[in-house]
């Protein structure tokens, strides 16, 4: 029987100091633009072909598979840098040579954002002279019922950094391989954030920056608010893989009253807090978030060295093929003990082939550098959710499931102080205590989508039949 984490007396708050002050979070609203594009040349095609979800044409899951484009939020919060040297696949790279230019490029990343948070930090919220605004694509996938369903929900899937949309495959199987929770789910959309997966490719040549996790935040609002459709209405309609802005009415329609039906955001790590921020900002657009170990994390006033951020840029990121890719990946313990269907969407959904030489290889479609960016920049999105959710900014008609590591199995790191054996994921999962529950995944730490993807989809699953059958009065009670 898996076991919860027990709600303490007390949390002990964040600490102070004017860059932990957040100003008003609805603001990120006004900023949230999709690019004014005018003309059908600057359309991208999709990178990766139209395919069929790893159910194929089984007819017992009766949903549909297709991939779409829409423009990312016009203002990207950091401006174009130049970013450091990461080492290259040359094999007659010395091992201290590569370590080295690891070090010093994440040194140079570091100084980067130390420098980007003093500049922010004096603009209180304004957009100052900071930013872009060329043009960004998002790239996401949907699962549409081949038949409506009159009450259903629709979710949207958010994955961790340096994961592509494909590894949620897994989990949206076991959650629909249910007659029960087919008649809850009208609709399914996953994305790639925008330096991740296909939206790396679409991006390419454009991602010379550092990541201020908000531009995601905005990226979600934008979609949310500009190009999703209604979710309140049973649809089975096939959309252009370009989809159309909703007309200006409908716009003004949903910033004023946000969706009736709302949406079920269902984030991992990075994904967990994205979605956070964008309820916090944005509640009328969310029903219920379902996170899964989001990098929601106590405030830390020294920036330490990263040794994710270390691992990432060290990491390999060409292979000769697929085949070879898979093999190298199966020799890592980090790989080993993964859901075989997960690494194979990694496999497919995460890698592309490209020239080189007289040949072909296989790469990252998510550059090491760019892991590594994300990593850094982690504490612009995760020390804001902590503190808003630990001030009580996300309302309580919008519910929340934590699934965290089990029992044993190691933790995110936080640095918040911890009296009375209270530890960080206890305290993370208690953080707004109205209308919450938590459970930590047996035999899994924090790779739950990857290692246990049938037993997600199937909490998942029991969470949105409870929350069918107790949702009141427009709560969507636990």
């Amino acid at each position: 029987m898996p076991s919860s984490h027990p709600q303490p007396s007390s949390i002990p708050p964040p600490p102070s100091g004017p860059q932990y002050a957040f100003p008003d979070a609805s603001k990120i609203l006004s900023l949230c633009f999709p690019h004014p594009i005018s003309s059908q040349e600057f359309l991208p095609k999709l990178p990766t072909p139209q395919r069929e979800p790893i159910w194929g044409n089984d007819e017992r899951i009766p949903y549909k598979l297709t991939t779409h484009i829409v423009p990312a939020a016009y203002w990207r919060e950091d401006p174009d840098t130049e970013l450091p040297e990461t080492p290259s696949e040359d094999p007659r790279l010395s091992k201290d040579d590569r370590k080295k230019i690891v070090q010093k490029a994440q040194q140079r990343l570091s100084q980067l954002r130390k420098e980007a948070r003093k500049e922010i930090a004096k603009l209180d919220g304004k957009i100052g002279g900071r930013g872009q605004t060329k043009v960004m694509w998002l790239c996401l996938n949907r699962y549409v019922r081949t038949s409506p369903v009159e009450g259903g929900h629709t979710l949207f899937f958010a994955h961790a950094n340096g994961f592509n949309k494909e590894t949620w495959e897994p989990t949206l199987l076991a959650l629909l391989s249910s007659t029960q929770s087919q008649s809850l789910i009208r609709e399914i959309w996953v994305w790639d954030a925008f330096n991740h997966g296909d939206s790396a490719l679409l991006n390419q040549g454009k991602l010379n920056t550092i990541f201020h996790w908000g531009n995601a935040v905005r990226d979600l609002l934008t979609f949310l608010l500009y190009f999703i459709p209604d979710p309140s209405r049973a649809t089975t309609e096939s959309l252009p893989t370009h989809l159309p802005r909703v007309s200006v009415k409908e716009t003004t329609r949903r910033l004023k009253e946000g969706f009736s039906s709302g949406i079920v955001g269902v984030g991992h790590s990075f994904g967990g807090c994205i979605c956070t921020l964008s309820a916090i900002s944005q509640p009328s657009f969310f029903r219920f978030l379902f996170l899964i170990d989001p990098v929601i994390i106590y405030p830390e006033p020294d920036l330490r060295p990263n040794r994710l951020a270390i691992g990432a840029l060290g990491r390999r990121s060409v292979w000769k093929d697929r085949s070879a890719a898979r093999q190298a990946f199966l020799q890592s313990p980090f790989f080993q003990a993964w859901d075989p269907r997960a690494l194979e969407m990694y496999v497919e959904g995460g890698l592309y082939e490209t020239k080189e030489g007289n040949g072909t290889v296989v790469r990252l479609k998510m550059t090491p550098l760019a892991e590594a960016t994300m990593f850094i920049d982690t504490s612009t999105g995760c020390e804001e959710a902590w503190v808003r959710l630990w001030r009580g900014e996300l309302p309580e008609r919008i519910g929340l499931r934590w699934m965290v590591p089990g029992e044993g199995r190691s933790e995110l790191f936080d640095p918040i102080p911890t009296p009375d054996g209270l530890t960080p994921t206890q305290a993370r999962v208690w953080l707004r205590p109205a209308n919450s529950s938590n459970v930590r995944a047996d035999g899994v730490g924090h790779l739950v989508p990857q290692e246990k993807p049938v037993e997600l989809g199937l909490d998942i699953q029991q969470t949105l039949l409870k929350l069918n059958s107790n949702n009141r009065g427009g709560f969507a009670k636990l």
